[in-house]
Protein backbone atom coordinates (compact mmCIF):
# COMPACT_ATOMS: atom_id res chain seq x y z
CA UNK A 1 0.00 0.00 0.00
CA UNK A 2 1.25 3.15 -0.55
CA UNK A 3 0.88 6.70 1.30
CA UNK A 4 0.87 10.40 -0.82
CA UNK A 5 1.29 13.22 1.59
CA UNK A 6 -1.08 15.74 1.22
CA UNK A 7 -0.71 19.21 -0.88
CA UNK A 8 -0.77 21.01 2.55
CA UNK A 9 0.99 18.47 4.46
CA UNK A 10 3.83 19.40 1.66
CA UNK A 11 3.76 23.28 1.22
CA UNK A 12 3.79 23.51 5.52
CA UNK A 13 7.36 21.34 5.15
CA UNK A 14 8.79 23.10 2.80
CA UNK A 15 7.99 26.36 4.51
CA UNK A 16 9.31 25.28 7.79
CA UNK A 17 12.48 24.64 5.37
CA UNK A 18 12.80 28.04 3.54
CA UNK A 19 12.36 29.74 6.83
CA UNK A 20 14.97 27.79 8.47
CA UNK A 21 17.05 28.48 5.94
CA UNK A 22 16.52 32.08 5.68
CA UNK A 23 17.69 32.07 9.45
CA UNK A 24 21.22 30.76 9.11
CA UNK A 25 21.93 32.98 6.47
CA UNK A 26 20.70 36.43 8.19
CA UNK A 27 22.03 35.27 11.32
CA UNK A 28 25.92 35.48 10.31
CA UNK A 29 25.65 38.82 8.56
CA UNK A 30 24.09 40.37 11.89
CA UNK A 31 27.59 39.57 13.34
CA UNK A 32 29.28 41.33 10.93
CA UNK A 33 27.11 43.81 11.17
CA UNK A 34 28.23 44.04 15.50
CA UNK A 35 31.73 44.13 14.54
CA UNK A 36 31.64 47.44 12.77
CA UNK A 37 31.67 49.20 16.04
CA UNK A 38 35.28 47.56 17.19
CA UNK A 39 37.54 50.52 17.92
CA UNK A 40 40.74 48.56 18.37
CA UNK A 41 42.35 45.37 16.42
CA UNK A 42 41.24 42.18 18.63
CA UNK A 43 44.02 41.69 21.19
CA UNK A 44 45.78 38.38 21.03
CA UNK A 45 45.19 38.30 17.14
CA UNK A 46 48.70 38.25 14.80
CA UNK A 47 46.76 39.74 12.24
CA UNK A 48 44.81 42.54 14.03
CA UNK A 49 48.70 44.20 14.73
CA UNK A 50 50.95 43.25 10.98
CA UNK A 51 50.81 41.84 8.14
CA UNK A 52 54.15 40.05 6.54
CA UNK A 53 54.57 41.84 2.92
CA UNK A 54 57.64 40.29 2.04
CA UNK A 55 61.13 39.78 3.10
CA UNK A 56 64.50 41.00 1.81
CA UNK A 57 67.32 38.89 1.32
CA UNK A 58 69.35 39.14 -1.70
CA UNK A 59 69.02 40.73 -5.43
CA UNK A 60 70.97 41.38 -8.45
CA UNK A 61 73.47 44.50 -8.23
CA UNK A 62 72.77 47.46 -10.31
CA UNK A 63 75.67 48.11 -13.05
CA UNK A 64 76.27 51.75 -11.73
CA UNK A 65 77.43 50.50 -7.79
CA UNK A 66 80.95 51.79 -6.59
CA UNK A 67 81.78 48.30 -5.98
CA UNK A 68 80.22 45.73 -8.17
CA UNK A 69 79.85 42.31 -6.59
CA UNK A 70 80.62 38.76 -8.61
CA UNK A 71 78.27 37.85 -10.93
CA UNK A 72 76.25 41.20 -10.20
CA UNK A 73 74.78 39.50 -7.49
CA UNK A 74 74.55 40.48 -3.68
CA UNK A 75 73.59 38.19 -0.81
CA UNK A 76 73.01 39.82 2.54
CA UNK A 77 75.66 38.93 5.31
CA UNK A 78 75.09 40.10 8.53
CA UNK A 79 72.11 42.82 8.37
CA UNK A 80 72.72 44.55 11.88
CA UNK A 81 70.65 47.68 10.86
CA UNK A 82 68.02 48.96 8.66
CA UNK A 83 66.59 52.60 7.77
CA UNK A 84 64.32 53.21 5.46
CA UNK A 85 62.82 56.33 3.15
CA UNK A 86 60.42 56.47 0.49
CA UNK A 87 61.39 53.68 -2.00
CA UNK A 88 64.71 53.26 -0.41
CA UNK A 89 66.03 50.73 2.02
CA UNK A 90 69.40 50.69 3.95
CA UNK A 91 71.54 47.57 5.55
CA UNK A 92 74.37 47.97 7.76
CA UNK A 93 75.95 44.79 6.75
CA UNK A 94 78.41 43.83 8.97
CA UNK A 95 78.95 40.66 6.68
CA UNK A 96 79.74 42.84 4.24
CA UNK A 97 81.44 45.57 5.39
CA UNK A 98 79.05 48.13 3.74
CA UNK A 99 76.05 49.62 4.20
CA UNK A 100 73.68 48.28 0.91
CA UNK A 101 71.32 50.44 -0.55
CA UNK A 102 67.99 48.31 -1.49
CA UNK A 103 65.74 49.70 -4.20
CA UNK A 104 62.06 48.52 -3.85
CA UNK A 105 60.28 50.04 -6.77
CA UNK A 106 63.17 48.21 -9.50
CA UNK A 107 63.98 45.37 -7.06
CA UNK A 108 67.95 45.84 -7.01
CA UNK A 109 70.97 46.33 -4.72
CA UNK A 110 73.45 48.68 -4.71
CA UNK A 111 76.94 49.34 -2.33
CA UNK A 112 75.93 52.57 -0.94
CA UNK A 113 79.18 53.30 1.51
CA UNK A 114 82.06 51.14 2.30
CA UNK A 115 83.11 51.11 6.22
CA UNK A 116 84.19 48.96 9.05
CA UNK A 117 80.41 48.02 10.37
CA UNK A 118 80.44 46.30 13.63
CA UNK A 119 76.95 45.07 16.12
CA UNK A 120 77.20 48.44 17.22
CA UNK A 121 76.61 50.13 14.39
CA UNK A 122 73.09 52.15 13.72
CA UNK A 123 71.53 53.72 11.26
CA UNK A 124 68.65 56.61 10.46
CA UNK A 125 67.57 58.29 7.34
CA UNK A 126 65.93 61.43 6.81
CA UNK A 127 64.20 63.60 4.57
CA UNK A 128 66.02 64.11 1.04
CA UNK A 129 67.01 60.55 1.02
CA UNK A 130 69.98 61.44 3.83
CA UNK A 131 71.93 58.96 6.22
CA UNK A 132 73.18 59.74 9.39
CA UNK A 133 75.57 56.73 10.98
CA UNK A 134 76.83 56.22 13.86
CA UNK A 135 80.54 54.58 14.29
CA UNK A 136 81.57 53.26 17.74
CA UNK A 137 84.67 52.13 16.72
CA UNK A 138 85.96 55.91 15.51
CA UNK A 139 83.62 58.02 17.87
CA UNK A 140 82.08 59.72 15.39
CA UNK A 141 78.40 60.04 13.36
CA UNK A 142 79.01 60.24 9.79
CA UNK A 143 76.15 62.05 7.47
CA UNK A 144 76.04 61.15 4.44
CA UNK A 145 74.15 62.05 1.01
CA UNK A 146 71.88 60.47 -0.84
CA UNK A 147 74.60 59.37 -3.47
CA UNK A 148 76.80 58.24 -0.58
CA UNK A 149 79.00 61.11 -0.23
CA UNK A 150 80.67 62.08 3.24
CA UNK A 151 79.05 65.43 3.62
CA UNK A 152 80.16 65.90 7.49
CA UNK A 153 81.52 63.77 10.57
CA UNK A 154 80.12 65.12 13.64
CA UNK A 155 82.76 64.25 16.77
CA UNK A 156 82.87 65.70 19.82
CA UNK A 157 84.68 65.18 23.24
CA UNK A 158 81.63 63.96 24.93
CA UNK A 159 80.73 61.70 22.34
CA UNK A 160 82.77 58.35 23.38
CA UNK A 161 80.27 55.16 22.73
CA UNK A 162 77.09 56.09 20.20
CA UNK A 163 74.62 53.11 20.02
CA UNK A 164 71.47 55.03 19.41
CA UNK A 165 70.81 58.74 16.19
CA UNK A 166 67.32 60.44 16.71
CA UNK A 167 66.12 63.52 14.92
CA UNK A 168 64.15 66.26 16.66
CA UNK A 169 61.98 67.24 13.64
CA UNK A 170 60.38 70.26 15.88
CA UNK A 171 63.95 72.10 16.93
CA UNK A 172 65.32 70.75 13.76
CA UNK A 173 68.49 68.56 15.83
CA UNK A 174 70.30 65.31 15.91
CA UNK A 175 70.54 63.18 19.21
CA UNK A 176 72.91 60.90 20.05
CA UNK A 177 73.00 58.40 22.74
CA UNK A 178 76.00 57.54 24.14
CA UNK A 179 76.57 54.08 26.31
CA UNK A 180 79.70 55.24 27.92
CA UNK A 181 78.67 58.13 29.54
CA UNK A 182 75.22 57.50 29.65
CA UNK A 183 74.18 60.63 28.01
CA UNK A 184 72.40 62.42 25.18
CA UNK A 185 74.39 64.69 22.73
CA UNK A 186 72.08 67.02 20.98
CA UNK A 187 73.41 68.29 18.01
CA UNK A 188 72.27 71.29 15.29
CA UNK A 189 72.04 70.11 11.89
CA UNK A 190 75.73 71.65 11.21
CA UNK A 191 77.17 69.17 13.48
CA UNK A 192 78.13 71.38 16.56
CA UNK A 193 76.97 70.10 19.85
CA UNK A 194 73.69 72.19 21.36
CA UNK A 195 73.56 70.37 25.00
CA UNK A 196 74.13 67.78 26.56
CA UNK A 197 71.21 65.83 28.32
CA UNK A 198 71.82 63.29 31.62
CA UNK A 199 68.42 61.59 31.75
CA UNK A 200 67.48 59.88 34.80
CA UNK A 201 64.86 57.28 35.82
CA UNK A 202 61.92 57.96 38.07
CA UNK A 203 64.63 56.77 41.41
CA UNK A 204 66.37 59.58 39.93
CA UNK A 205 69.71 57.25 38.72
CA UNK A 206 71.63 57.72 35.78
CA UNK A 207 70.22 55.16 33.04
CA UNK A 208 72.77 53.11 33.04
CA UNK A 209 72.15 50.67 29.71
CA UNK A 210 71.71 53.20 26.87
CA UNK A 211 70.93 50.78 23.86
CA UNK A 212 67.82 52.78 21.38
CA UNK A 213 66.12 55.59 21.35
CA UNK A 214 63.20 57.68 19.80
CA UNK A 215 61.79 61.34 19.30
CA UNK A 216 58.13 61.58 18.71
CA UNK A 217 56.68 65.06 19.58
CA UNK A 218 57.80 66.80 22.23
CA UNK A 219 59.40 63.84 24.45
CA UNK A 220 62.26 61.12 24.33
CA UNK A 221 61.99 57.55 24.62
CA UNK A 222 65.27 55.64 26.07
CA UNK A 223 65.30 52.29 26.61
CA UNK A 224 67.33 50.77 29.20
CA UNK A 225 68.79 46.96 28.47
CA UNK A 226 70.22 46.71 31.67
CA UNK A 227 67.11 48.26 33.63
CA UNK A 228 64.64 46.68 31.09
CA UNK A 229 62.32 49.36 30.61
CA UNK A 230 61.40 52.62 28.51
CA UNK A 231 62.25 55.70 30.64
CA UNK A 232 60.31 59.02 28.82
CA UNK A 233 62.01 62.26 28.79
CA UNK A 234 60.95 65.86 27.54
CA UNK A 235 63.17 67.26 25.08
CA UNK A 236 65.42 68.87 27.76
CA UNK A 237 65.75 65.39 29.26
CA UNK A 238 63.38 66.15 31.95
CA UNK A 239 61.95 62.48 33.65
CA UNK A 240 58.43 62.25 33.01
CA UNK A 241 57.92 58.47 33.19
CA UNK A 242 58.52 54.53 33.16
CA UNK A 243 56.75 52.02 30.60
CA UNK A 244 57.68 48.58 30.46
CA UNK A 245 59.56 47.67 33.53
CA UNK A 246 59.05 43.68 34.26
CA UNK A 247 57.85 42.92 30.37
CA UNK A 248 61.19 43.13 28.55
CA UNK A 249 63.74 40.51 28.41
CA UNK A 250 66.55 41.21 25.77
CA UNK A 251 65.46 44.39 24.32
CA UNK A 252 67.23 45.56 20.89
CA UNK A 253 65.31 48.38 19.03
CA UNK A 254 62.63 50.30 19.56
CA UNK A 255 60.04 52.85 17.55
CA UNK A 256 56.85 55.14 18.58
CA UNK A 257 54.33 55.44 15.85
CA UNK A 258 51.92 57.99 14.93
CA UNK A 259 49.30 57.14 17.46
CA UNK A 260 51.69 56.95 20.56
CA UNK A 261 52.11 52.91 20.48
CA UNK A 262 55.64 52.31 21.99
CA UNK A 263 57.11 49.47 19.72
CA UNK A 264 60.11 47.10 21.54
CA UNK A 265 61.51 44.03 19.29
CA UNK A 266 62.73 42.02 21.90
CA UNK A 267 65.94 39.25 20.75
CA UNK A 268 64.88 37.11 24.03
CA UNK A 269 61.94 35.14 21.95
CA UNK A 270 62.27 37.02 18.77
CA UNK A 271 58.95 38.97 19.51
CA UNK A 272 57.55 42.24 18.97
CA UNK A 273 56.52 44.48 22.13
CA UNK A 274 53.44 47.14 22.04
CA UNK A 275 52.93 49.55 24.67
CA UNK A 276 50.60 52.61 25.01
CA UNK A 277 52.37 55.65 27.22
CA UNK A 278 48.82 56.53 28.94
CA UNK A 279 49.32 55.75 32.50
CA UNK A 280 45.24 55.98 32.47
CA UNK A 281 44.62 53.41 29.67
CA UNK A 282 47.61 51.63 29.35
CA UNK A 283 46.83 48.35 27.44
CA UNK A 284 48.25 44.76 27.82
CA UNK A 285 51.78 44.13 26.37
CA UNK A 286 50.59 42.26 23.37
CA UNK A 287 53.62 39.72 21.84
CA UNK A 288 53.34 39.51 17.69
CA UNK A 289 55.08 36.63 16.38
CA UNK A 290 57.33 37.70 13.19
CA UNK A 291 58.90 34.56 12.42
CA UNK A 292 62.66 35.90 13.12
CA UNK A 293 65.48 34.27 14.32
CA UNK A 294 67.84 36.71 15.92
CA UNK A 295 66.37 40.37 15.91
CA UNK A 296 69.10 43.39 15.58
CA UNK A 297 67.17 45.97 14.89
CA UNK A 298 63.85 47.87 13.17
CA UNK A 299 62.82 50.73 11.60
CA UNK A 300 59.35 52.56 10.94
CA UNK A 301 58.64 54.22 8.26
CA UNK A 302 54.71 55.82 7.62
CA UNK A 303 53.06 52.21 7.62
CA UNK A 304 55.96 49.94 7.50
CA UNK A 305 58.06 48.00 10.03
CA UNK A 306 61.22 46.72 8.85
CA UNK A 307 63.16 44.25 10.81
CA UNK A 308 67.15 43.61 10.71
CA UNK A 309 67.36 39.79 11.03
CA UNK A 310 70.85 38.86 11.64
CA UNK A 311 70.61 35.09 12.04
CA UNK A 312 68.60 34.57 8.82
CA UNK A 313 70.56 37.30 7.04
CA UNK A 314 67.18 39.03 5.59
CA UNK A 315 65.61 42.66 6.11
CA UNK A 316 61.48 41.31 6.84
CA UNK A 317 58.95 44.33 6.09
CA UNK A 318 55.64 44.47 7.56
CA UNK A 319 52.39 46.42 7.02
CA UNK A 320 51.79 48.24 10.63
CA UNK A 321 48.11 48.48 11.33
CA UNK A 322 46.38 51.72 12.67
CA UNK A 323 43.64 51.40 15.39
CA UNK A 324 40.13 51.86 13.25
CA UNK A 325 38.00 54.74 15.06
CA UNK A 326 34.57 53.92 16.05
CA UNK A 327 32.15 54.42 13.84
CA UNK A 328 29.27 57.00 15.24
CA UNK A 329 26.00 55.94 14.86
CA UNK A 330 23.71 58.21 12.84
CA UNK A 331 21.21 60.61 14.24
Amino acid sequence: MYYTSSPKIIFSSLKSFYKTLLCLLLIPALFACADLSTSYPVSGSAKSLLTVWRNIDSGIQESGSASPAAGGYIQLGRPVSVAAWADYVYIADAGRQAILRYDMRREVFSVYYRMQVTPATRIIAVAGEYLYVSDSLQSRILYLDRNGRLLREIKDFNLKQPVAIAEDFTRGRILVADAFYNQILVFNKLGRLVKTLHPVDESNAPISGLIAMAVKGDKIYLLDKLQLQIVVTDLDGRYLQTIGRGELRQPVAMRVDDVGRIIVADAFDNSLLFFNESREHKISMLAESVMTMQLADMDLHENWLYLSDVAAARVQVMKLHYPVPASVPEK
